[in-house]
């Protein structure tokens, strides 16, 4: 008789990396499979930042950023090798948000989650700290830190610390479709081996609603917003190992931050677009990051000054917004299909992802009496 795993996940990205390593450490048996390579798509095309959503405090989402910001203190404690604290330096412009405000701004974001070992924010004198980058009418900045991260890495050693723990990871294989056969979900594959688990969790990202309609055969009962952020890469712009949060008169922000030690990475836009495969930077988009980059910079860039580009499609769940106020929160649909439990994940965020896999467990902890232990994750490395 062939095995039933305790857990199958659709989806190799960081979400569902994390729930695998989670999952599979409390002694429970776990399945993933991807399409493609693990951590290759949504999950490496971000900005590279584990932080708590500054700009999140302008929807009011305080118990995302209070979150975020206790995720940032444990994610770099266990992936300290891959990621570094970073300073971001905002200047001051009176025709966007009034100084005061970024003030109160920064002063939630150093306390709202609690302790910490990454330094607090500060005001400074831009002319005299860096008097080379930014053109001379900022004279005023506001300095935070964030924690840069390697987020395909982060992934991937998630994913291999599952397999360390027993976990079984496909890459490179499909699901082609997931029905129940006597009591069991029955997962076909794309290699044509078939797959049986008790538990299936939906963690394709942008592809969720498309998985849930052609694979699963169920309606979803949420919409998504599927948004594009892109990001270009130019040669270093400045030799200074700092990050900039460049604020936009959309009220949106543009960060600049040091990459792989030759260059700058620029992003990111937010675009609506129709199908997760649109990952391809568009003219607007790439004018617009070079026009908010020349606000701020005395060293103005232009298009034969980029190198590299690259997007990301985030699956975000509708609620009628802006796309830029729309939350990163994540939303769990639990399904019970003849009496087996299915649950897809939409939205989260890099920052989040340990706490989403925990909050997943505990969920479905009713449907798992085989689980072993409790929350670990926070307390051993990722190596």
């Amino acid at each position: 008789m062939s095995k039933v795993f305790d857990l199958f996940i659709i989806g190799g990205g960081i979400n569902g990396a994390g729930i695998a390593r989670d999952a599979s450490g409390r002694g429970l048996s776990v399945c993933l499979a991807d399409k493609g390579e693990i951590g290759g798509a949504t999950s490496s095309w971000s900005t590279k930042l584990i932080h708590g959503g500054l700009r999140y405090l302008e929807n009011y989402e305080f118990k995302l950023v209070r979150e975020s910001l206790k995720e940032r203190e444990i994610v770099y404690k266990i992936a300290r090798h891959i990621s570094k604290p970073i300073p971001f330096i905002i200047p001051h412009t009176d025709k966007i948000r009034p100084a005061w405000l970024i003030k109160f701004g920064l002063l939630l974001y150093d306390n709202l989650g609690g302790k910490t070992n990454i330094p607090k924010s500060k005001t400074l004198d831009l002319n005299k700290k860096f008097p080379n980058i930014l053109k001379e009418k900022f004279k005023t900045g506001f300095q935070y830190y964030d924690i840069q991260i390697d987020d395909k890495k982060l992934t991937k050693l998630n994913a291999q610390d599952a397999k360390k723990n027993k976990a079984k990871i496909l890459e490179y294989n499909k699901v082609k479709k997931a029905e129940i056969i006597n009591n069991e979900w029955v997962i076909s594959l794309q290699d044509k081996k078939k797959i049986k688990s008790k538990v299936l969790i939906n963690a394709s990202g942008p592809w969720i609603n498309e998985t849930l309609h052609k694979n699963i055969k169920i309606k979803s009962k949420n919409k998504i917003r599927l948004v594009k952020g892109s990001h270009i890469i130019t040669k270093k712009l400045y030799k200074e190992d700092v990050a900039f949060t460049f604020q936009n008169i959309d009220k949106r922000i543009i960060f600049v931050i040091p990459y792989k030690k030759k260059f700058s990475l620029i992003g990111t836009t937010e675009v609506e677009v129709k199908s997760p495969e649109n990952t391809v930077i568009s003219k607007q988009e790439t004018q617009y990051l070079i026009r908010s980059v020349n606000n701020y910079l005395k060293k103005q860039i232009r298009k034969k000054d980029i190198v590299d580009t690259y997007s990301g499609i985030r699956p975000l769940i509708e609620d009628f917004k802006e796309a830029s106020k729309v939350t990163r929160d994540y939303v769990f649909d639990l399904n019970i299909v003849n009496k087996l439990p299915l649950l897809n994940i939409y939205g989260g965020k890099l920052t989040t992802y340990r706490k989403l896999s925990e909050k997943v467990l505990l969920d479905l902890k009713k449907f798992l009496p085989k689980t072993k232990k409790g929350p670990w994750t926070d307390k051993k490395k990722l190596f």
